[in-house]
C-alpha cells in the first residue's frame, strides 16, 4: 500500500469519497484514514449526512413541482 494519506488529503478528497467517485485503492486508502482519525471520521459523517439532506430536499421538491402540476391540471 502506498504512504498514509495525512487530514489534508482526506478533506480534499472527502466529496468524491462519500459519491463513490473514485478508485477503490483511494477509496481504501480514504476509509483507514477515516478509521484512525476520528475528527476526519466525524467530519465525514457530517458531510455525509449534509448530503443526504440536500438529495432529500431535492426529492421533495421535485414531488412537490410534479404535484403541483397535476393540481393544475384538475
Amino acid at each position: 500500500m502506498a504512504e498514509r494519506i495525512d487530514c489534508r488529503q482526506a478533506t480534499e478528497q472527502l466529496h468524491d469519497y462519500l459519491k463513490r467517485e473514485m478508485t477503490p485503492e483511494l477509496a481504501e486508502e480514504i476509509r483507514a484514514h477515516l478509521d484512525r482519525c476520528k475528527p476526519c471520521f466525524n467530519h465525514a459523517r457530517f458531510e455525509e449526512n449534509y448530503l443526504r439532506l440536500l438529495e432529500s430536499c431535492g426529492r421533495r421538491a421535485r414531488i412537490v413541482a410534479l404535484l403541483q402540476v397535476e393540481a393544475e391540471r384538475d
